[in-house]
């Protein structure tokens, strides 16, 4: 996927997301700490595995994650599907989501599952209500 460097720096210098969740057309939001992985089209969260967002994306995989910086007067919303990994298949995803944001207490321990987000499609916004959209069709 071609990113505007404008989007790839937001999407790299930026630590929290706000994330969608829904299931039987009940929606739910959650701030949550994101790391970016640019050269898989990726975004890696972390969560509890008894919270709601972690229940709701058991049942619907579809989600979408809100990025912005009021200095920038820039907004980006990715919309793609989550995966949340086993144990055994997250240590690499692990260390750099710890590297990016050193939140332990968010990203470590037995009750915490990762979430990897397969980036499908990127709306931008802009302070001048400029709308674009950057589509990804293939993984």
């Amino acid at each position: 996927m071609d990113l505007t460097k404008e989007v790839k720096d937001l999407l790299i210098n930026e630590k929290l997301c706000i994330m969608a969740t829904s299931w039987q057309d009940r929606p739910y939001l959650s701030l949550m700490n994101f790391t970016f992985l640019e050269t898989e089209n990726k975004v890696i969260l972390s969560t509890r595995r008894n919270s709601k967002k972690y229940s709701n994306i058991q049942k619907n995989k579809y989600i979408s994650l809100l990025v912005f910086s009021s200095m920038e007067g820039l907004s980006i919303t990715l919309l793609g599907t989550a995966l949340t990994l086993e144990s055994h298949e997250e240590k690499m995803y692990r260390e750099l989501h710890m590297e990016k944001n050193n939140m332990p207490q968010f990203i470590l321990g037995e009750a915490i599952s990762l979430i990897v987000f397969d980036i499908k499609d990127i709306v931008v916004s802009d302070s001048q209500d400029q709308v674009h959209y950057l589509n990804h069709l293939e993984s």
